[in-house]
C-alpha cells in the first residue's frame, strides 16, 4: 500500500474493518439463529415427548378401564357358561372378545379352580380348554375376576393384556411428530440459509455502496486539499512564494492549507523586504565609493595645495632674509614677496575650501555609514524573523507528517538563507563600524589640517599687511632720506620677525602635510575596500533573495 494514494488508503482500511465486523456479526448471528433453531427443536421433542408421556398413561389408563369392562361384561354372561358348562359357546364368545389387540389371552377356571376355557393369540386367535406349554402370558398384566351365582363362586375369569398396541401407537404417533419436528427444523435451516445469503449479500451491497460514498466524500474533503498542500509545496520547494492557497473549509486540512498559505504570504513580505533593503544597501554602497573618490581626490589637492604653501612660505623667507641684507634690493625683494604672499593667501583660500569640503564629504560619508548599519540591523531583524519562520515551518511540516516533507525542505532552505544574511549582515555592520570610526579620524584629521590652513592665512595676511607697509616704507624712504635709516631699521626687524614666522610657519605645514596627510590617503584607501566589500556583500544578498519569485 506504500504506492497507493490516501483515498485507497482509508477506503480499504474503513471496508477492511467494517468488513470483518460484519463477518464477526454475522457469525454471530448465525450462531445465534442457528442455537435458537436448535433450542427451540429440542424445547419442541422435549415437549412432544412429555406429551407423548401424558398420552402414554391416559392410554394405559384407558386401555386398564377397557380391560376391565370387557371383564365386566366377561363376567357377566361367561358366568351362565359356565354355570351350565356350555364350555364351546365360551369359546366362541372369547372369539369375539379376543378381537381389540391389547388383549393376549383370557384363562376362564371353574369352581374348583380347573381349566374351562381359554383363548389366545399365536399369533392367530386360538381357543382351547388351557394355554399350550409354549405360552406363559405375565400375570402383572392381567385382570381378574371371579364368577358368583347366587352367592356362590361358580368360577373365575383373567384377561390378560399387553401396552404393546398403546406403546406401538405412542411410537408411531412419536415418529410422526418427530418428523414434523425434524421438517421444521430443516425448514428452519433453509430459511436461516436463505436469511443468510439474503445478509451477506445485503452486507456486499453496504460495503459497495460505503466504498463508493468514501470514495466520493474523501476524494472532494481529503484528496483535493492534500494535492493543494502538495502543489503549494512543490511551488515552494521551487522558491516560488506567489503561491496562493483558499479553500475555504474549517477542518484540519482547511487549517493547514490556511497556515500554508500564511507562511507563504509571510516569506513573500520577508524575501521583498529583504530585497528593498538589498536594493538600498547597494546603492548606499555605490554612493559611498563615490563619495570616498571625491575624498581621495581632495585629499591629493590638499596635499599639493599644503606643499604649495610651503614653497611659497620659503621663498617669502628666503626674500625676508635678503631684503634684511641689501635696502636697495628691497623694492624687488618688497615686490617678489608681496606677489608669493597673494599667491599664498589664495592657495591658502582654496586649501581652506578643500578641507571644508573634504569634512562636508566625510560628514556625510559617517551619515551614510550609519544609514547603512541601520540597513544592516533591518536585515539582521528580518533574518532572525526568517529564522523564527523557518522553526514555525519545521513544526508545522512535523504535524503534516508525510504531506509536510516539502515544508521541511523549504524550511531548511530559508533557514540556511537566514543564516548566510545573519552571517552577511554582521560582517557589513563590522565593516561600516570600522569605516565609521576612520571616517571619524579622517574628520579629525581634516579639522586639524583646516586649523593649520587657518593658521597659515592668518599669518599670510600678516605678511600681506606687513609687505604694504613695507612698500609704504619704500617710497617714504625715496622721498625722504633722512627717514631711509629708520625705516631701513625697522624693514630689518620686521624681516627678521617675518623670517622666523615663515619658518616656524614652513615646519608646521610641512609636518601636517607630510604625516597628515598620509595618515588620510591610508584611511581613505582602507574606506575604498570597506565600501568595495560592502557591494560584494549587497551583490550577493540580492543574488540570493533573487532565487525567490515573489510577484
Amino acid at each position: 500500500m506504500g504506492t497507493h494514494s490516501i483515498v485507497t488508503k482509508i477506503v480499504i482500511s474503513v471496508c477492511g474493518i467494517v468488513s470483518v465486523l460484519l463477518i464477526l456479526g454475522t457469525v454471530v448471528l448465525i450462531k445465534f439463529e442457528s442455537d435458537l433453531v436448535k433450542t427451540f427443536v429440542a424445547e419442541h421433542k422435549e415437549k412432544i415427548s412429555r406429551s407423548l408421556d401424558d398420552r402414554a398413561k391416559s392410554e394405559n389408563i384407558s386401555l386398564e378401564e377397557k380391560i376391565r369392562f370387557t371383564l365386566d361384561v366377561l363376567n357377566r354372561f361367561g358366568g351362565v357358561y359356565i354355570y351350565h358348562y356350555e364350555s364351546e359357546e365360551l369359546k366362541n364368545s372369547l372369539k369375539v372378545l379376543m378381537r381389540p389387540p391389547e388383549i393376549l389371552a383370557i384363562k376362564v377356571l371353574n369352581e374348583k379352580g380347573e381349566p374351562f376355557a381359554a383363548a389366545w393369540k399365536a399369533p392367530d386367535i386360538t381357543v382351547g380348554d388351557s394355554f399350550p406349554d409354549f405360552f406363559s402370558p405375565d400375570d402383572k398384566l392381567s385382570v381378574h375376576a371371579e364368577a358368583i351365582s347366587r352367592n356362590e363362586k361358580i368360577g373365575s375369569f383373567r384377561i390378560y393384556y399387553s401396552y404393546a398396541g398403546v406403546a406401538e401407537n405412542i411410537k408411531r404417533i412419536k415418529s410422526s411428530l418427530l418428523a414434523d419436528a425434524e421438517a421444521f427444523r430443516n425448514t428452519a435451516h433453509e430459511r436461516t440459509e436463505r436469511a443468510i445469503l439474503s445478509q451477506s449479500l445485503g452486507i456486499l451491497a453496504i460495503l459497495a455502496i460505503l466504498c463508493l460514498c468514501l470514495i466520493v466524500t474523501l476524494r472532494f474533503t481529503v484528496l483535493r486539499p492534500v494535492r493543494l498542500v502538495s502543489d503549494v509545496a512543490r511551488r515552494l520547494a521551487d522558491f516560488d512564494l506567489t503561491a496562493s492557497v483558499n479553500t475555504g473549509t474549517g477542518d484540519e486540512i482547511g487549517n493547514l492549507l490556511d497556515a500554508v498559505g500564511t507562511m507563504a504570504m509571510e516569506f513573500r513580505k520577508i524575501v521583498g523586504d529583504v530585497k528593498s533593503c538589498g536594493k538600498r544597501l547597494s546603492d548606499a554602497s555605490e554612493l559611498m565609493t563615490g563619495n570616498i573618490a571625491s575624498i581621495a581626490s581632495a585629499a591629493g589637492e590638499m596635499s599639493l595645495s599644503t606643499g604649495q604653501i610651503l614653497k611659497t612660505t620659503e621663498a617669502l623667507s628666503r626674500n625676508s632674509s635678503e631684503s634684511a641684507a641689501a635696502i636697495e634690493e628691497m623694492s624687488a625683494s618688497v615686490a617678489t614677496v608681496g606677489k608669493n604672499a597673494r599667491h599664498g593667501l589664495d592657495i591658502a583660500e582654496e586649501a581652506v575650501k578643500m578641507a571644508e569640503k573634504a569634512g562636508r564629504t566625510m560628514t556625510a560619508l559617517g551619515q551614510a555609514a550609519k544609514s547603512i548599519g541601520e540597513v544592516t540591523e533591518v536585515i539582521k531583524g528580518i533574518a532572525d524573523k526568517t529564522s523564527l519562520l523557518a522553526l514555525n515551518a519545521d513544526i508545522e511540516a512535523a504535524s503534516a507528517g508525510e504531506a509536510g516533507r516539502g515544508f521541511a525542505v523549504v524550511a531548511n532552505e530559508i533557514k540556511i538563507f537566514a543564516r548566510q544574511s545573519t552571517q552577511a549582515a554582521d560582517d557589513i555592520a563590522a565593516n561600516i563600524a570600522m569605516m565609521q570610526k576612520n571616517t571619524k579620524e579622517a574628520v579629525e584629521v581634516i579639522g586639524d589640517v583646516s586649523g593649520i590652513i587657518n593658521t597659515l592665512n592668518r599669518s599670510s595676511e600678516s605678511i600681506s599687511y606687513a609687505l604694504e607697509e613695507q612698500t609704504k616704507a619704500a617710497n617714504a624712504i625715496s622721498l625722504n632720506a633722512l627717514e631711509t635709516n629708520t625705516a631701513a631699521n625697522e624693514i630689518a626687524s620686521l624681516m627678521a620677525q617675518l623670517a622666523q614666522l615663515a619658518k616656524e610657519i614652513s615646519l608646521k605645514t610641512g609636518r601636517a602635510a607630510g604625516e597628515k596627510t598620509k595618515t588620510g590617503e591610508s584611511d581613505v584607501r582602507y574606506m575604498d575596500a570597506s565600501a568595495a566589500e560592502l557591494a560584494r556583500l549587497a551583490k550577493e544578498l540580492l543574488d540570493l533573495v533573487d532565487k525567490f519569485k515573489v510577484e
